[in-house]
């Protein structure tokens, strides 16, 4: 019983590790009729330990949806600065235009009684976004506060994402990439 949960986990985990983005002489290279949009989708909640939440984009592709822990994502910061908890997505996607709709995760609550519950959240979001075929573009950071009245603030880390890239992808040329950052406000 054991080996088998321990293979499908190394399984799991290989799977994960396969998915680099495309990088061709040191540069993200969006497939043919697809452009790439980078979002870095950090947040914090009460219970980090047991938080999860998703991102989900509507658009030519139909509804895309991507998923972090806050207690194993994170995203690289160069030299002697934190990590921020987080994930930078790097999304191929067909060209067209998209609408960041959402964010929804949950975390667990201890209750009085021996059951644990869970929270639940949904942030509207609706941040347009457009992305043309053979294009990049950096749309910033969406911080999510996962707390009883949750939120997403709207801001870019641009030394510390393209830092990431260059250490889990072998991006090392970013000329190629727009910075084209989601509106800088909050959303309730």
């Amino acid at each position: 019983m054991w080996r088998s949960l321990v293979l499908v986990l190394c399984l799991v985990i290989a799977g994960c590790a396969s998915m680099r983005p495309p990088v061709e002489n040191g540069r993200l290279t969006p497939p043919p009729g697809q452009g790439i949009a980078i979002i870095a989708l950090t947040a914090q909640s009460f219970s980090d330990d047991t938080a999860d939440l998703a991102l989900h984009i509507s658009g030519p592709a139909g509804r895309t949806s991507s998923f972090m822990r806050l207690s194993t994502d994170f995203i690289r910061a160069p030299g002697i600065t934190h990590n921020s908890t987080g994930r930078l997505l790097v999304l191929p996607l067909p060209a067209g235009q998209y609408m960041i709709t959402n964010a929804t995760g949950s975390w667990r609550r201890d209750s009085s009684s021996s059951l644990f519950m869970r929270e639940f959240i949904n942030v509207e979001i609706q941040q347009p976004f457009h992305l043309a075929a053979d294009e990049v573009v950096y749309l910033g950071q969406v911080h999510v506060n996962m707390n009883f009245r949750s939120d997403a603030v709207f801001s870019q880390n641009i030394e510390r994402d393209f830092f990431d890239l260059k250490a889990r992808s072998g991006v090392t040329d970013v000329s190629n990439i727009v910075i084209r950052p989601l509106n800088a406000a909050t959303v309730r």
